[in-house]
Protein backbone atom coordinates (compact mmCIF):
# COMPACT_ATOMS: atom_id res chain seq x y z
CA UNK A 1 0.00 0.00 0.00
CA UNK A 2 1.51 3.27 -1.24
CA UNK A 3 2.48 5.83 1.61
CA UNK A 4 -0.33 8.10 1.12
CA UNK A 5 -3.03 5.78 1.07
CA UNK A 6 -1.79 4.19 4.54
CA UNK A 7 -1.76 7.62 6.31
CA UNK A 8 -5.22 8.15 4.98
CA UNK A 9 -6.29 5.14 6.28
CA UNK A 10 -4.45 5.73 9.66
CA UNK A 11 -6.21 9.20 9.64
CA UNK A 12 -9.86 7.75 9.17
CA UNK A 13 -9.53 4.86 11.61
CA UNK A 14 -8.15 7.16 14.44
CA UNK A 15 -11.35 9.47 13.37
CA UNK A 16 -13.86 6.38 13.42
CA UNK A 17 -12.50 5.04 16.94
CA UNK A 18 -12.65 8.69 18.92
CA UNK A 19 -12.05 6.91 22.37
CA UNK A 20 -8.28 5.54 21.75
CA UNK A 21 -7.27 8.49 20.08
CA UNK A 22 -8.43 11.00 22.63
CA UNK A 23 -7.10 8.07 25.27
CA UNK A 24 -4.04 8.60 23.42
CA UNK A 25 -3.79 12.13 22.56
CA UNK A 26 -4.19 12.98 26.66
CA UNK A 27 -2.08 10.87 28.00
CA UNK A 28 1.24 12.10 25.23
CA UNK A 29 0.08 15.50 25.88
CA UNK A 30 0.26 14.77 29.62
CA UNK A 31 3.34 13.56 29.68
CA UNK A 32 4.82 16.74 27.61
CA UNK A 33 3.35 18.98 30.28
CA UNK A 34 4.19 16.97 33.24
CA UNK A 35 7.79 16.97 31.80
CA UNK A 36 8.27 20.29 31.10
CA UNK A 37 6.80 21.91 34.31
CA UNK A 38 9.00 19.26 36.40
CA UNK A 39 11.81 18.49 34.52
CA UNK A 40 12.00 21.54 32.52
CA UNK A 41 11.82 23.31 35.57
CA UNK A 42 14.88 21.44 36.97
CA UNK A 43 16.36 22.47 33.44
CA UNK A 44 15.82 26.13 33.80
CA UNK A 45 17.24 26.45 37.14
CA UNK A 46 20.21 24.13 36.37
CA UNK A 47 20.53 26.83 33.54
CA UNK A 48 19.94 29.87 36.21
CA UNK A 49 22.25 28.51 38.61
CA UNK A 50 25.13 27.81 35.94
CA UNK A 51 24.69 32.13 34.72
CA UNK A 52 24.94 33.02 38.45
CA UNK A 53 28.08 30.63 38.82
CA UNK A 54 29.28 32.05 35.83
CA UNK A 55 29.37 35.76 36.41
CA UNK A 56 32.05 37.62 36.38
CA UNK A 57 31.83 38.09 40.55
CA UNK A 58 32.17 34.16 40.52
CA UNK A 59 35.25 34.06 38.48
CA UNK A 60 37.72 36.42 39.80
CA UNK A 61 41.03 35.27 41.20
CA UNK A 62 43.04 37.76 43.55
CA UNK A 63 46.54 37.04 44.87
CA UNK A 64 47.99 39.51 47.09
CA UNK A 65 51.49 40.01 48.03
CA UNK A 66 51.22 39.52 51.53
CA UNK A 67 54.46 40.62 52.72
CA UNK A 68 55.23 43.74 50.45
CA UNK A 69 57.98 42.03 49.22
CA UNK A 70 57.78 42.98 45.46
CA UNK A 71 56.34 39.67 44.37
CA UNK A 72 53.68 41.49 41.95
CA UNK A 73 55.72 43.29 38.93
CA UNK A 74 53.97 44.43 36.25
CA UNK A 75 55.61 42.33 34.23
CA UNK A 76 53.43 39.56 36.20
CA UNK A 77 50.86 41.77 35.60
CA UNK A 78 51.23 41.53 31.80
CA UNK A 79 52.04 38.24 31.67
CA UNK A 80 48.88 37.07 33.78
CA UNK A 81 46.81 38.96 31.78
CA UNK A 82 48.36 36.81 28.56
CA UNK A 83 46.90 33.84 30.21
CA UNK A 84 44.34 31.55 27.54
CA UNK A 85 41.63 30.97 31.14
CA UNK A 86 42.16 35.13 31.79
CA UNK A 87 39.20 36.90 30.39
CA UNK A 88 40.81 40.12 31.66
CA UNK A 89 43.73 40.61 34.64
CA UNK A 90 44.68 43.93 36.14
CA UNK A 91 47.11 44.94 39.20
CA UNK A 92 45.66 47.25 41.88
CA UNK A 93 47.98 49.06 44.79
CA UNK A 94 46.50 49.09 48.56
CA UNK A 95 43.90 52.07 48.33
CA UNK A 96 44.33 55.19 49.75
CA UNK A 97 42.06 58.16 50.80
CA UNK A 98 41.81 61.09 49.24
CA UNK A 99 40.10 64.31 49.45
CA UNK A 100 39.49 67.42 47.02
CA UNK A 101 42.46 69.19 46.49
CA UNK A 102 40.69 72.70 46.53
CA UNK A 103 39.09 71.77 50.03
CA UNK A 104 42.49 70.34 51.70
CA UNK A 105 43.13 67.59 54.52
CA UNK A 106 39.94 69.21 56.08
CA UNK A 107 37.63 67.35 53.53
CA UNK A 108 35.17 64.45 52.84
CA UNK A 109 37.83 61.42 52.37
CA UNK A 110 37.08 58.97 50.03
CA UNK A 111 38.72 55.67 48.62
CA UNK A 112 41.40 55.89 45.87
CA UNK A 113 43.01 52.65 43.42
CA UNK A 114 45.86 52.62 41.86
CA UNK A 115 45.39 50.29 38.50
CA UNK A 116 47.78 48.92 36.59
CA UNK A 117 47.26 47.43 32.89
CA UNK A 118 43.96 48.58 30.65
CA UNK A 119 41.56 50.64 32.82
CA UNK A 120 38.45 49.78 30.51
CA UNK A 121 38.55 46.24 31.80
CA UNK A 122 37.65 47.47 35.47
CA UNK A 123 35.60 50.62 34.39
CA UNK A 124 33.28 52.00 31.55
CA UNK A 125 34.50 55.31 30.98
CA UNK A 126 30.82 58.18 31.01
CA UNK A 127 32.49 60.98 30.47
CA UNK A 128 36.12 62.48 29.94
CA UNK A 129 38.91 60.60 28.87
CA UNK A 130 41.34 57.85 30.10
CA UNK A 131 43.56 59.04 32.77
CA UNK A 132 47.41 59.28 32.25
CA UNK A 133 50.54 59.39 35.14
CA UNK A 134 49.34 61.68 37.71
CA UNK A 135 45.53 61.64 36.68
CA UNK A 136 42.55 60.26 37.75
CA UNK A 137 39.27 59.36 37.03
CA UNK A 138 35.79 59.46 39.91
CA UNK A 139 32.43 58.08 40.39
CA UNK A 140 29.21 59.85 40.82
CA UNK A 141 28.89 59.02 44.49
CA UNK A 142 32.60 60.46 44.95
CA UNK A 143 31.97 63.57 43.30
CA UNK A 144 29.11 63.94 45.77
CA UNK A 145 31.21 63.29 48.67
CA UNK A 146 34.04 65.12 47.41
CA UNK A 147 31.57 68.24 46.63
CA UNK A 148 32.33 68.29 42.82
CA UNK A 149 29.88 69.13 40.38
CA UNK A 150 31.19 67.97 37.56
CA UNK A 151 34.36 65.32 37.09
CA UNK A 152 37.20 68.51 37.04
CA UNK A 153 39.85 69.85 38.98
CA UNK A 154 42.17 67.41 41.55
CA UNK A 155 42.60 64.94 44.15
CA UNK A 156 45.05 64.95 47.01
CA UNK A 157 46.26 62.21 49.38
CA UNK A 158 44.61 62.70 52.54
CA UNK A 159 47.88 63.05 54.58
CA UNK A 160 49.80 65.50 56.90
CA UNK A 161 53.65 63.56 55.50
CA UNK A 162 53.54 62.46 51.95
CA UNK A 163 51.03 64.12 49.91
CA UNK A 164 50.30 63.31 46.28
CA UNK A 165 47.76 64.79 43.62
CA UNK A 166 46.24 63.80 40.91
CA UNK A 167 44.59 65.87 38.11
CA UNK A 168 40.79 64.52 37.90
CA UNK A 169 40.11 63.70 33.78
CA UNK A 170 37.01 61.86 33.80
CA UNK A 171 34.39 59.78 35.32
CA UNK A 172 33.24 56.28 35.20
CA UNK A 173 31.04 53.38 36.51
CA UNK A 174 32.75 50.31 37.81
CA UNK A 175 32.21 46.79 35.98
CA UNK A 176 31.88 43.64 37.51
CA UNK A 177 33.20 42.03 39.63
CA UNK A 178 35.03 45.24 40.51
CA UNK A 179 31.91 46.89 42.57
CA UNK A 180 33.44 48.36 45.05
CA UNK A 181 34.94 51.15 42.89
CA UNK A 182 31.84 52.56 42.63
CA UNK A 183 32.59 54.56 46.26
CA UNK A 184 35.82 56.14 45.19
CA UNK A 185 38.88 57.31 42.62
CA UNK A 186 41.00 55.11 40.26
CA UNK A 187 44.16 56.27 38.97
CA UNK A 188 46.60 55.46 37.06
CA UNK A 189 49.84 53.52 39.24
CA UNK A 190 53.32 54.44 38.38
CA UNK A 191 55.20 52.87 36.11
CA UNK A 192 57.73 50.32 37.34
CA UNK A 193 55.85 50.11 40.85
CA UNK A 194 54.99 46.91 41.88
CA UNK A 195 51.67 45.87 42.79
CA UNK A 196 50.06 44.89 45.83
CA UNK A 197 47.04 42.63 44.34
CA UNK A 198 46.33 40.47 41.18
CA UNK A 199 42.76 40.55 40.08
CA UNK A 200 42.01 37.88 37.15
CA UNK A 201 39.04 37.30 35.78
CA UNK A 202 38.64 33.83 34.41
CA UNK A 203 36.90 32.63 31.31
CA UNK A 204 34.88 30.19 32.92
CA UNK A 205 35.01 28.62 36.64
CA UNK A 206 36.13 25.76 35.88
CA UNK A 207 39.26 27.18 34.72
CA UNK A 208 40.42 28.60 38.30
CA UNK A 209 42.44 25.65 39.57
CA UNK A 210 44.58 25.41 36.60
CA UNK A 211 44.77 29.60 36.80
CA UNK A 212 45.80 29.57 40.05
CA UNK A 213 48.12 27.34 39.27
CA UNK A 214 49.90 29.08 35.79
CA UNK A 215 49.96 32.20 37.98
CA UNK A 216 51.62 30.95 40.66
CA UNK A 217 54.09 29.74 38.56
CA UNK A 218 54.57 32.94 37.10
CA UNK A 219 55.30 34.82 40.68
CA UNK A 220 57.38 31.89 41.97
CA UNK A 221 57.11 32.67 45.66
CA UNK A 222 59.75 32.46 47.89
CA UNK A 223 57.12 30.47 50.67
CA UNK A 224 53.60 29.36 51.17
CA UNK A 225 52.74 32.53 53.00
CA UNK A 226 54.44 34.75 50.71
CA UNK A 227 50.74 35.19 49.50
CA UNK A 228 47.15 35.75 50.28
CA UNK A 229 44.91 33.66 48.01
CA UNK A 230 41.85 34.42 47.38
CA UNK A 231 40.45 31.50 44.26
CA UNK A 232 36.69 30.41 43.33
CA UNK A 233 38.26 26.99 42.81
CA UNK A 234 35.77 25.31 45.52
CA UNK A 235 32.92 27.55 43.81
CA UNK A 236 33.81 25.69 40.80
CA UNK A 237 33.66 22.22 42.90
CA UNK A 238 30.47 22.95 44.42
CA UNK A 239 29.43 24.23 41.13
CA UNK A 240 29.78 21.04 39.34
CA UNK A 241 28.67 18.90 42.18
CA UNK A 242 25.17 21.13 42.44
CA UNK A 243 24.88 21.04 38.66
CA UNK A 244 25.97 17.38 38.24
CA UNK A 245 22.90 16.51 40.82
CA UNK A 246 20.34 18.36 39.42
CA UNK A 247 20.74 16.77 36.14
CA UNK A 248 20.84 13.37 37.54
CA UNK A 249 17.76 14.54 39.15
CA UNK A 250 16.19 15.83 36.02
CA UNK A 251 16.90 12.39 34.42
CA UNK A 252 15.09 10.19 36.66
CA UNK A 253 12.08 12.29 37.06
CA UNK A 254 12.14 12.42 32.84
CA UNK A 255 12.52 8.53 32.61
CA UNK A 256 9.89 7.86 35.36
CA UNK A 257 7.66 10.23 33.42
CA UNK A 258 7.78 8.65 29.92
CA UNK A 259 8.22 5.67 30.91
CA UNK A 260 4.48 5.26 32.87
CA UNK A 261 3.19 7.56 29.94
CA UNK A 262 4.72 4.35 27.16
CA UNK A 263 3.27 2.26 29.16
CA UNK A 264 -0.68 3.64 29.38
CA UNK A 265 -0.08 4.13 25.58
CA UNK A 266 0.53 0.86 24.68
CA UNK A 267 -2.02 -0.47 27.35
CA UNK A 268 -4.42 1.75 25.40
CA UNK A 269 -2.95 0.99 21.73
CA UNK A 270 -3.18 -3.09 22.65
CA UNK A 271 -6.79 -2.42 23.78
CA UNK A 272 -7.49 -0.86 20.14
CA UNK A 273 -5.82 -3.70 18.79
CA UNK A 274 -8.03 -6.06 20.27
CA UNK A 275 -11.03 -4.29 19.96
CA UNK A 276 -10.21 -3.97 15.88
CA UNK A 277 -9.02 -7.41 15.64
CA UNK A 278 -11.48 -8.52 12.88
CA UNK A 279 -10.95 -5.42 11.02
CA UNK A 280 -7.33 -6.11 11.11
CA UNK A 281 -7.66 -10.14 10.25
CA UNK A 282 -9.96 -8.83 7.33
CA UNK A 283 -6.93 -6.60 5.77
CA UNK A 284 -4.37 -9.70 6.68
CA UNK A 285 -6.98 -12.00 4.62
CA UNK A 286 -7.37 -9.26 1.27
CA UNK A 287 -3.68 -9.20 1.37
CA UNK A 288 -2.22 -6.84 3.71
CA UNK A 289 1.25 -7.50 4.60
CA UNK A 290 2.68 -7.82 7.84
CA UNK A 291 4.51 -4.52 7.34
CA UNK A 292 0.98 -2.91 6.29
CA UNK A 293 -0.55 -3.94 9.68
CA UNK A 294 2.38 -3.03 11.53
CA UNK A 295 2.59 0.49 9.72
CA UNK A 296 -0.98 1.13 10.12
CA UNK A 297 -0.91 0.59 14.09
CA UNK A 298 2.08 2.81 14.51
CA UNK A 299 0.62 5.64 12.30
CA UNK A 300 -2.68 5.56 14.19
CA UNK A 301 -0.79 5.80 17.13
CA UNK A 302 1.41 8.49 16.48
CA UNK A 303 -1.22 10.60 14.57
CA UNK A 304 -2.89 11.65 17.80
CA UNK A 305 0.62 11.49 19.69
CA UNK A 306 1.50 14.46 16.88
CA UNK A 307 -1.18 16.56 18.56
CA UNK A 308 -0.83 15.44 22.33
CA UNK A 309 2.95 16.73 21.88
CA UNK A 310 1.76 19.79 20.54
CA UNK A 311 -1.12 20.65 23.26
CA UNK A 312 1.33 19.02 25.98
CA UNK A 313 3.79 21.77 25.03
CA UNK A 314 2.40 24.77 24.82
CA UNK A 315 0.31 23.91 27.92
CA UNK A 316 3.78 23.11 29.90
CA UNK A 317 5.58 26.19 28.53
CA UNK A 318 2.44 28.31 29.66
CA UNK A 319 2.81 26.73 32.89
CA UNK A 320 6.75 27.52 33.40
CA UNK A 321 6.29 31.03 32.55
CA UNK A 322 3.71 31.61 35.57
CA UNK A 323 6.31 30.24 37.38
CA UNK A 324 9.30 32.41 35.73
CA UNK A 325 10.92 29.23 35.05
CA UNK A 326 10.77 28.71 31.22
CA UNK A 327 13.50 26.19 30.43
CA UNK A 328 15.68 26.38 26.91
CA UNK A 329 13.67 26.11 23.49
CA UNK A 330 16.14 22.70 22.69
CA UNK A 331 14.76 21.27 26.11
CA UNK A 332 10.82 21.72 24.77
CA UNK A 333 11.71 19.84 21.40
CA UNK A 334 13.81 17.32 23.10
CA UNK A 335 10.78 16.72 25.85
CA UNK A 336 8.10 16.52 22.40
CA UNK A 337 10.71 14.34 20.24
CA UNK A 338 10.80 11.53 23.24
CA UNK A 339 7.45 11.81 23.89
CA UNK A 340 6.94 10.65 20.37
CA UNK A 341 9.36 8.24 20.47
CA UNK A 342 7.73 6.78 23.51
CA UNK A 343 4.44 6.30 22.57
CA UNK A 344 6.11 4.59 19.16
CA UNK A 345 7.96 2.22 20.90
CA UNK A 346 5.23 1.40 23.06
CA UNK A 347 2.89 0.98 19.67
CA UNK A 348 5.42 -1.39 18.47
CA UNK A 349 4.57 -4.71 20.73
CA UNK A 350 0.75 -4.26 19.92
CA UNK A 351 1.65 -3.34 16.44
CA UNK A 352 3.42 -6.94 16.24
CA UNK A 353 0.73 -8.84 17.89
CA UNK A 354 -1.68 -7.51 15.32
CA UNK A 355 0.66 -8.42 12.56
CA UNK A 356 1.25 -11.97 13.50
CA UNK A 357 -2.02 -13.12 14.44
CA UNK A 358 -3.69 -15.80 11.74
CA UNK A 359 -6.31 -14.09 9.87
CA UNK A 360 -8.44 -17.37 9.71
CA UNK A 361 -8.53 -17.94 13.43
CA UNK A 362 -9.18 -14.31 13.98
CA UNK A 363 -12.26 -14.44 11.52
CA UNK A 364 -13.24 -17.79 12.45
CA UNK A 365 -16.81 -17.33 13.54
CA UNK A 366 -18.54 -20.10 16.10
Amino acid sequence: MRPLLLVREALATAWATKVPTVLVLLLVATMCAATIATVGRTAAAEQQLQARLDSAGSRVLVVADARGEGLLSPTVIDQATGLSTAERAVGTLIPIDVVNGVIGQGGTRVPAWGVHGDLSTVATLTGGRWPGPGEAIVTQTAMDRLGMDYPVGWVAQASTTVVDDWSVVGSFTPREPFGDYATGVLYAAPEGRDLDALHVVLTTADAAEVTQSQVLRLIDPPAPDALTITSPVSLAQLQDQVTGDLALFGRTLLLGVLGAGALLVAIVTLADVLVRRADLGRRRALGATRTTIITLVLLRTLLPASVGAALGTAVGILLTRRLDATPPWDFTTGTATLALLAAATAAVPPALYAATRDPVRVLRTP
